[in-house]
């Protein structure tokens, strides 16, 4: 319901910026917010498409998501508190070749296979303090990179030659690999640093509600 509401109210500004024109576009520039959108966790995609023809598109993309979250427990039925700092980050750039699949005077539904690279971290500290004197802090640090394809199924509302709203589904294959570092210590002592190395093989989906400016 939110992303609908940004949505809607970037289409009626931009309506009212450009105006309704008949030229043939040849360009266009979109703006996406996940389903998700959070303000400690968005994630949205930035792309500039290339109009080759009336049924085949290419698109240029960036796609950006940060998660944040700071929790601090201090039970007092149990004998420490902790704090935990959370900050996890990514950006993925990429291109889509896109096909019209379905074609209107104003709702086309579109579809499309194109290849994305992201690299982000992770990180994680966790200080945890008990009524001893104790204590005991933690730091997880996770930078990783992926490599993948993804697919995209969509329908684009053109409410003026210059202006669209869309939602498309998208759905990405991703291989990842990371150096997982682990930091302890205890009353300020360091503890040797753990170091873990992997790669995995996922599938990752979510929508976007945009709007697109045609030029």
């Amino acid at each position: 319901m939110k992303t609908s509401f940004v949505a809607l109210m970037s289409l009626i500004i931009c309506s009212i910026i450009y105006p309704q024109a008949s030229l043939n576009s040849q360009y266009a520039l979109s703006f996406g917010i996940a389903d998700n959108f959070r303000l400690d966790k968005f994630n949205f995609d930035i792309a500039a498409k290339k109009i080759l023809d009336e049924n085949h598109q290419l698109r240029l993309f960036l796609s950006p998501s940060i998660t944040s979250n700071n929790q601090e427990d201090k039970n007092n039925g149990s004998n420490y508190s902790q704090k935990n700092e959370l900050l996890d980050y990514s950006l993925g750039v990429g291109a889509d070749y896109l096909w019209i699949l379905i074609k209107n005077d104003e709702i086309n539904m579109f579809g499309g296979t194109g290849l994305i690279f992201s690299f982000g971290r992770y990180n994680k500290k966790i200080s945890t303090v008990f009524n001893n004197g104790t204590y005991i802090n933690s730091e997880i640090s996770d930078p990783s990179t992926s490599i993948g394809i993804r697919g995209t199924l969509g329908v684009e509302w053109k409410v003026t030659n210059k202006i669209g709203i869309y939602s498309e589904y998208l759905f990405t294959g991703l291989y990842s690999w990371s150096k997982t570092e682990n930091k302890n210590s205890i009353n300020g002592a360091d503890k040797p640093i753990e170091i873990l190395t992997s790669s995995a093989v996922g599938l990752t989906s979510g929508v976007l509600f945009g709007v697109s400016i045609y030029f």
